[in-house]
């Protein structure tokens, strides 16, 4: 049976995520100095709290994306430029471009092979724990305490993502019906399309990573966010259930600190339900949002997002459903990978705040109290019903 549960504090989620709103890109002072204050935060909880150190070499992930996308820019223009005159040509350039970049942007997990091997880059996983002696459900909490900025802030990677793959498809539909209809010529929209998708390419590769962003939305708020969960669920849920609370290093660097911790611990969430709740981009201004989907139109975890929406409608909130286009990552995709229902809680819609993402002008006074607040309650609703739910719901594949 659970207990009263206090209300989410909305004041002191905002105030951790001012006292965190610091450059912080892994392996720097700021990233250190973070993990600092963030396990003296989840130490006053009274869980058990444990430091993990890993490394790792980010370059040769960037070196293969870069090259990636030029050879797709250069395959996607040149099918633009064929289409008139060799369709089959161009038909086969498309196909490689797409079948490159369907495997390597849509986060296969294979591909975490990449970012095994250690490396120059040094930082910390932080765990708390409320254990159980035999745990009958595990509820995982996690929000990264990374930050990073970039030459194309993330709307404008979105959007550019968004222009390379409408442009590629956009050929790919013109020259099918071109071949369904033997009279219709491709017309000169093809060179168009094929060039807005190889600039967008060719833009793209030029992403570089800095550490300039103080990371108010990402992901500081979050970050405020899962400490109140600490403070607040241990009281509140079943001793029967296992609370895991994890802020991971490295999420900016392609997700490697959440492989690193499923790859330590996965082995010990065996034998039981499992769900986890990621929290990222918290606190923009502006309704609940769900990210539902990811890469090439991959389901995260129905069975949560039917929890999520459930608990919404309970508190009268209203939720909106997100995608995560392709070669867009967040820690849910490794636990994805590994089997465990993940969904991400955030807020908000295109503006000020979402636009000031991975830049200097990602800074705490972009959060919004009352997102965070609506966030943080319907975190806990979930976190009810899925600890009360017997039997506790469905097996861990999501």
């Amino acid at each position: 049976m659970t207990r009263t549960l206090p209300s989410p504090d909305a004041d002191r989620i905002l105030a951790d995520a001012h006292a965190l709103a610091f450059p912080r890109y892994p392996g720097t002072d700021g990233d250190r100095r973070a993990i600092e204050l963030v396990e003296a935060k989840l130490r006053k909880t009274g869980l058990e709290v444990a430091r993990e150190g890993f490394s790792y070499d980010i370059r040769p992930a960037f070196r293969a994306l870069r090259l990636l996308m030029l050879g797709a820019a250069l395959l996607v223009g040149g099918a633009g430029l064929l289409a008139g005159s060799s369709p089959l040509g161009a038909a086969l350039a498309l196909a490689v471009a797409l079948a490159a970049g369907g495997t390597f942007l849509g986060w296969a997990p294979w591909l975490e092979r990449i970012y095994a091997a250690d490396g120059p880059t040094e930082t910390f996983n932080l765990t708390a724990r409320r254990p159980a002696a035999a745990p009958r459900l595990t509820l995982l909490f996690i929000a990264h305490h990374d930050s990073k900025s970039q030459n194309l802030t993330l709307p404008y990677r979105a959007g550019l993502t968004l222009a390379a793959l409408g442009g590629t498809l956009g050929l790919v539909g013109l020259l099918a019906a071109a071949a369904l209809d033997s009279g219709r010529q491709v017309g000169p929209a093809a060179p168009v399309l094929g060039s807005v998708a190889a600039l967008s390419l060719i833009v793209l590769s030029t992403i570089r990573n800095g550490n300039r962003s103080p990371g108010g939305v990402d992901n500081a708020g979050s970050v405020g966010l899962v400490l109140e969960l600490a403070r607040l669920l241990p009281a509140a849920i079943d001793p029967e259930v296992e609370l895991v609370f994890i802020s991971p290093g490295a999420e900016e660097d392609h997700m490697v600190g959440a492989m690193r911790w499923l790859d330590a611990h996965a082995g010990e969430l065996d034998g039981r339900p499992v769900y986890a709740l990621n929290f990222d981009g918290a606190g923009i201004p502006g309704r609940v949002v769900l990210l539902e989907r990811y890469g090439l139109g991959r389901l995260f975890s129905p069975f949560l997002s039917q929890v999520a929406r459930r608990a919404a409608s309970r508190l009268g909130l209203a939720v909106r459903g997100v995608y995560l286009p392709p070669a867009m990552g967040i820690d849910a995709i490794p636990f994805a990978h590994r089997g465990i229902p993940c969904l991400t809680l955030a807020s908000g819609s295109l503006g000020r705040a979402s636009l000031s993402v991975h830049s200097a002008g990602d800074v705490a006074d972009n959060l919004d109290r009352a997102a965070l607040g609506e966030v943080a309650r319907l975190a806990v609703e979930m976190s009810l019903e899925l600890a009360d739910a017997e039997p506790p719901g469905p097996p861990t594949q999501g």
